[in-house]
């Protein structure tokens, strides 16, 4: 047995040839890219959408702090110079529609409910009388009894 000896350092390789991998459809790998591509300007998209949303948010905030400055600048040095009064002519009137609804609709309920107050104050009395005068007890009724069977009698 020492005469054969395995060469180990030797790889074993199969006869059998290798088949090919398989191909990729290019029209997947295409549809693949293009999807990606959208994707990404998708994202482009929105991080740019972002940026401007957060530039206007800035832009308010510094708005309504230099108008909360102006305001306590205005609050601890009021202006020395007294200005007349200007006189303004009639305000006109700014209800809407749905606002001179309901006004006449209160208007027209206030009519009604002095139209019927006598009617009311009857029905109020009516209220208030009984607990003035003393209750009256119900006549009694007669308790009804079932009839007695007639026929064969039980053994109790």
């Amino acid at each position: 047995m020492a005469d054969t000896q395995i060469d180990t350092t030797q790889q074993v390789t199969s006869q059998i040839p290798v088949a090919e991998p398989s191909q990729k459809n290019p029209k997947r790998v295409a549809a693949g890219k293009l999807i990606a591509e959208k994707r990404r300007q998708a994202r482009e998209e929105q991080k740019k959408k972002l940026a401007e949303a957060e530039a206007v948010m800035a832009k308010e905030e510094l708005r309504k702090a230099k108008e909360k400055a102006i305001k306590a600048e205005a609050v601890v040095d009021p202006p020395v110079a007294i200005e007349a009064p200007v006189e303004t002519p009639p305000a006109e009137s700014n209800l809407t529609t749905t606002q001179w609804l309901s006004i006449a609709s209160i208007i027209v309920s206030l009519a009604a409910i002095y139209y019927k107050r006598e009617e009311i104050k009857g029905a109020v009395a009516k209220i208030k009388a009984p607990v003035n005068k003393p209750v009256k007890e119900p006549a009694k009724e007669p308790v009804l009894t079932a009839p007695k069977k007639k026929g064969i009698r039980s053994m109790n």
